[in-house]
């Protein structure tokens, strides 16, 4: 899941200490040190110091305790749902959810979520087999636009070869968008099993290469026509290749930061979420082979790739949804079936344990709506769930 609002970051982002909680208990709030004035009162002895995060409301506050919160199945196999892998609320008309469906090729609309206004449509258009082939991820970007990322490394058309997979740039308006060739506004190739993806700014995406296990930055530049194929415009820079796991079925979702120019990928086959920062990297001489667009296409070297969280100090196993809504980070284990919340420094703010309702392999995108509501997908069943606090 890829949010478009600029958010805050303090100057604590960039130099920090990961404090991985050992245990299953909430955070312990941070006492500061205090001295004695002249006039007998008490000051802070290190006022920039910030305190420990309290409990999520829509993670129960704290108490970990499923009664605390309202578990609503909220979308199902009745409404075109087919193995979701990720999901997000569109920016533009925040009443419509849209799904990734891996298992039909298909995107599916759920528009006014627990109101009875409430509709679901699943569109499959001419070509959704090649141009949202087995989508394992989506981020809204420009105004009335979003992208995939495709996890396949077959054949998905006559003459086109097996390793020709890349991400895709859609109409998001509800009327036009039909998964297929008339509603995609942009595509690149050679990213095959790609498993996450976040969008930058303008038409600039991110996306997490499963075959080449790299991060790579993809500048559509000017989207072509409605249903077009001249990508000649693109540029596709290939940063931190071997440094990133593929597991296959199981989404690497991505955030990018904006005002921080940081990149967050959680990595399940390594049990972290990473932090990468690409300032620094320098662009190699010789070009990407094979190139399929004709393109610019270039190796970069350099740039930083650091654990952000640690998941065997945070007791995740296998970390897949990842969201950065304000001053946290949600992240879901589709080992454990469990949803957890971090800050800014890296610290566990909450965690909430969903393995009664969803099993193993099938937690994984995650999304939040304006009220703190959170919404994830079950992959397994073919569901997506809402969470909220129970009033």
């Amino acid at each position: 899941m890829n949010t478009r609002t600029p958010l805050t970051v303090s100057s604590l982002l960039v130099s920090f200490v990961l404090v991985g909680c050992g245990s299953d208990l909430a955070p312990t709030p941070v006492t500061p040190t205090t001295d004695a004035g002249a006039d007998g009162s008490r000051a802070d002895a290190a006022p920039d110091v910030p305190p420990m995060p309290t409990g999520v409301p829509a993670l129960g506050a704290g108490s970990h305790d499923r009664s605390r919160v309202r578990i609503t199945v909220v979308g199902s196999r009745d409404d075109g749902l087919n193995t979701p892998r990720d999901l997000a609320f569109n920016p533009e008309a925040p009443e419509q959810l849209w799904i990734v469906n891996n298992g039909s090729s298909r995107a599916t609309i759920i528009r006014n979520v627990g109101t009875a206004e409430r509709d679901a449509r699943t569109r499959a258009g001419v070509g959704n087999t090649h141009f949202m082939i087995k989508p394992s991820a989506l981020a809204f970007g420009a105004p009335g636009t979003f992208a995939t990322a495709q996890e396949e490394d077959q054949p998905t058309q006559r003459n086109t070869p097996a390793d020709f997979m890349g991400p895709v740039i859609w109409d998001a308006d509800y009327d036009l968008f039909e998964s297929g060739d008339n509603s995609h506004l942009d595509m690149l190739h050679n990213s095959p099993n790609a498993v996450g993806i976040a969008w930058e700014a303008d038409n600039i995406y991110w996306v997490v290469d499963g075959a080449h296990r790299s991060l790579t930055r993809y500048d559509f530049a000017t989207l072509h026509e409605r249903g077009g194929t001249d990508h000649r415009t693109g540029t596709v820079l290939r940063y931190a290749e071997g440094m990133i796991t593929y597991t296959e079925g199981v989404s690497n979702h991505a955030e990018w930061d904006g005002p921080a120019a940081t990149l967050y990928v959680s990595d399940p086959g390594s049990n972290r979420v990473i932090r990468f920062m690409p300032e620094g990297a320098t662009m190699g001489t010789v070009g990407i082979t094979p190139n399929y667009d004709g393109t610019r296409q270039r190796r970069m070297t350099g740039g930083t790739v650091e654990t952000f969280i640690d998941g065997s100090m945070n007791q995740l196993t296998r970390p897949s949804g990842l969201a950065l809504v304000g001053d946290r980070f949600y992240v879901t284990d589709a080992a454990t079936s469990r949803i957890t919340a971090f800050d800014r420094m890296g610290r566990r703010v909450d965690w909430l344990d969903l393995s009664m309702d969803v099993p193993e392999g099938g937690l994984q995108g995650i999304t939040l709506d304006a009220r703190g509501y959170i919404y994830v997908v079950n992959s397994v069943d073919s569901q997506v769930i809402e969470i909220a606090p129970r009033q």
